[in-house]
C-alpha cells in the first residue's frame, strides 16, 4: 500500500526492526523524526520510542505499550505492534528504509508548500518576489530537516588531515581571503570561511567606507566573489564611492564628473576594472529571506565567498515580533547559520547605542552593540571604528581612523591606527 507520498512497508519495517533490536534506533535517530512518518499511529509509536530511548529504557513490546498508555488504541493496540515485529522483511536494511520514508516526507512537505503558495496567490494579490523568497526559504527549511550529519571521528580526521596538508604546503599564507590590511590579516587570518564578523561604529565614523574598502580588496586583489548588500544607499552611490577609492579621484569630482585629462583616463580604466570584477551590488533587497536567497544563488552560480551587509538593523524579518531585541537576535543568529551553511564569510555592519557619547572616552566597547547582546555572542569577530577628530578638534590624530578588534574567536584583540583619506574614502595602514 504505497503511493508517491508514503510507503507503508518501509514505515512498518523501521518500527519492527527497532523493536527487534534497539541498536537499530541508533541508525535512524539522526535521519527521522516522528513527523516523517505518514501514518498517525506510526508517528505515535516512533515518538514513544524516542521518549523511551531518552530515558534509557528498553524499547520492547511491553515497555512501548505501557508508555503509550491511553494512546495505545490510536497506535493500533498490542496486536498491531506485534504485527510490526512479525512483518519485518529484511533485518539489515533499516537505513535504506529510513531514506525511503525521509524522501516521502520531503515530497509531502513540498506538496504542502506548493498548495499553500497556490492558495495564497488566489486569495491575495502578492508580489512575485515575495512568493519566490518564501518558496526559497521553505525549501531551505526542508533541506535542513533532510540533512543527517556523520559525527564519526575517522571521517572528520580524514577531512582535517587534508586541510593540514594544504596548510603545510602553503606555509605562511593566509587561511582566508586577504582583507587588504596586514593588521587585520594577522589578527583574523583573513576572511575565514563560516565566520560572521560585526563591523560597528557610531554615525560618521566611516563604517560604509571601511566596508567598501574591504570589499574592494577582497574582490580586486583577492579575486574573490563578493556580494555587497546596501540597505541605505543606492547602487550608483556605492559605485561612485568605489571608483573614488580605486582611482584616488575625490568623491566630489566623481559625482560631478569634474575630471582633468589624467583623472578621466583613470576613471575609465578603473571603471573597466570594477566592471570585470566579481563584485555584486544590491540596493533593493531588504529582507533576511531575500538576502539568503540571493546568496544561495550567487554561491551556486558564482562561487560566492564574502558578503557585506550595510547594515544589520535595517534588515527586515518577515516573522518579526513586537520585541526589536528578539528580531535582531534572530537575524544575527540566522546570518551566522547562513555563513556556516554556504561556507562563506559574512560581514554585517551594525549601529551602536548612544552610550559612547556619554563617556569621557568615546571609544566603543562590546556592551555598546545596539538592540541585542546576542550580536556579540553570534559574532566570531567584532571590529569597532573610532575617529577622535570627530569628538576633539584639537586632537593630534587628524585623518586617523582607529580599527579596534574587541572580539576575536580565532586570535588576539588589538587596535590599529589607520589613515583615512576623507576626499576619496580610501583607508590606508
Amino acid at each position: 500500500m504505497n503511493n508517491v507520498f508514503y510507503n507503508l512497508e518501509a514505515e512498518r519495517n523501521i518500527l519492527g526492526l527497532i523493536l527487534l533490536d534497539n541498536n537499530n534506533y541508533l541508525e535512524v535517530v539522526n535521519i527521522l523524526s516522528p513527523e516523517d512518518f505518514y501514518f498517525d499511529k506510526h508517528k505515535l509509536i516512533y515518538k514513544s520510542m524516542q521518549q523511551l530511548f531518552s530515558k534509557s529504557s528498553p524499547i520492547d513490546l511491553i515497555n512501548l505499550s505501557n508508555h503509550l498508555g491511553n494512546n495505545l488504541p490510536e497506535a493500533g493496540g498490542l496486536t498491531y505492534i506485534s504485527v510490526l515485529i512479525n512483518s519485518v522483511i529484511n533485518t539489515h536494511n533499516i537505513v535504506s528504509y529510513a531514506d525511503i520514508v525521509k524522501e516521502k516526507s520531503r515530497l509531502r512537505m513540498l506538496d504542502k508548500m506548493l498548495k499553500a503558495v497556490q492558495n495564497y496567490m488566489y486569495k491575495e494579490i502578492p508580489h512575485s518576489m515575495d512568493i519566490i523568497n518564501n518558496i526559497q526559504s521553505e525549501i531551505s527549511a526542508i533541506e535542513k530537516k533532510s540533512s543527517a550529519e556523520s559525527g564519526e571521528i575517522k571521517l572528520i580526521m580524514e577531512e582535517f588531515i587534508d586541510l593540514l596538508e594544504l596548510r603545510w604546503k602553503d606555509q605562511g599564507s593566509l587561511q582566508g581571503i586577504s582583507t587588504g590590511y596586514k593588521f587585520l590579516d594577522n589578527m583574523l587570518e583573513g576572511f575565514l570561511k563560516q565566520d560572521f564578523i560585526i563591523l560597528a561604529a557610531r554615525p560618521s565614523m566611516g563604517k560604509t567606507s571601511m566596508a567598501l574598502n574591504l570589499a574592494l580588496n577582497a574582490a580586486l586583489n583577492g579575486k574573490a566573489s563578493v556580494a555587497f548588500f546596501n540597505l541605505e544607499m543606492g547602487k550608483i552611490q556605492i559605485v561612485e564611492r568605489a571608483l573614488s577609492i580605486c582611482s584616488n579621484i575625490p568623491a566630489k569630482a566623481v559625482k560631478k564628473a569634474q575630471f582633468d585629462d589624467r583623472q578621466w583616463v583613470e576613471a575609465v580604466q578603473f571603471s573597466s576594472t570594477l566592471a570585470n570584477s566579481a563584485l555584486f551590488l544590491y540596493d533593493k533587497i531588504y529582507t533576511l529571506q531575500g538576502i539568503r536567497a540571493q546568496c544561495k544563488k550567487l554561491k551556486i552560480q558564482n562561487n560566492l565567498r564574502v558578503v557585506f551587509i550595510d547594515y544589520l538593523q535595517l534588515i527586515l524579518n518577515t516573522t518579526r515580533t513586537e520585541n526589536r531585541n528578539q528580531d535582531i537576535s534572530k537575524i544575527s543568529r540566522d546570518l551566522k547559520l547562513l555563513a556556516k551553511e554556504l561556507d562563506i564569510t559574512i560581514i554585517a555592519l551594525s549601529q551602536l547605542s548612544r552610550a559612547p557619547e556619554a563617556r569621557l572616552n568615546h571609544r566603543p566597547v562590546l556592551s555598546d552593540l545596539r538592540d541585542s547582546g546576542s550580536i556579540e555572542q553570534d559574532a566570531d569577530a567584532v571590529l569597532f571604528l573610532y575617529r577622535d577628530e570627530y569628538y576633539n578638534r584639537d586632537t593630534d590624530d587628524k585623518d586617523i581612523m582607529e580599527c579596534i578588534v574587541s572580539k576575536n574567536r580565532n586570535g588576539s584583540v588589538g587596535i590599529k591606527k589607520m589613515k583615512w583619506h576623507k576626499a576619496t574614502q580610501k583607508i590606508f595602514e
